[in-house]
């Protein structure tokens, strides 16, 4: 019984604490448009995403309320919170182990000097990508159009570096 009851205090809970995404939606296409590119032009099928190029850099835009919560989250699971993220893939990792150390290593010292953004690898994909994340609650226009120029320029520049530096093959755009 005690089971039942708390896959249905789940449920609900899922359920009243979902929220109305769509004014944070507009605040990202706000943002795009302030960087003189059309919203819908970007847009992906998914409502919530979408997709801008810098040069040969892809940037992918979402907006979402986690479902699941981890331990890694901050802030308190039984309030709804939308996330923003600006995330663009950059080089393909290194095979070879002794290089692939040299590489981590390096990500972690430009992870140190980069404003709006980090790296983060894929193991599974064998991928590098800088991201940035945040809360969108209070968040405003700047705070919104900041990470995409900071994760633009350094993935249009970073692919190009460590791809030359490192013998990679750097992401093709879909």
């Amino acid at each position: 019984m005690c089971l039942q009851v708390n896959e249905i205090k789940d449920v609900m809970l899922t359920y009243l604490c979902a929220m109305d995404l769509k004014p944070f939606y507009e605040k990202v296409e706000d943002a795009i448009q302030t960087l003189g590119i059309e919203p819908e032009m970007t847009r992906c099928d998914q409502e919530g995403q979408w997709v801008l190029q810098r040069g040969e850099a892809e940037i992918y835009l979402d907006v979402w309320q986690p479902q699941n919560h981890n331990q890694w989250e901050y802030f308190k699971e039984d309030e709804p919170a939308a996330i923003y993220q600006v995330v663009a893939p950059v080089c393909f990792i290194p095979e070879n182990p002794a290089q692939l150390t040299q590489f981590m290593e390096e990500l972690l010292y430009i992870n140190h000097h980069m404003f709006y953004g980090s790296f983060t690898v894929n193991m599974q994909e064998k991928v590098a990508a800088i991201g940035y994340k945040r809360l969108l609650e209070g968040a405003n226009r700047v705070e919104m159009i900041e990470p995409i120029e900071s994760i633009g320029y350094y993935a249009e520049n970073l692919s190009n570096f460590l791809s030359e530096k490192y013998g990679l093959k750097k992401i093709e755009k879909n």
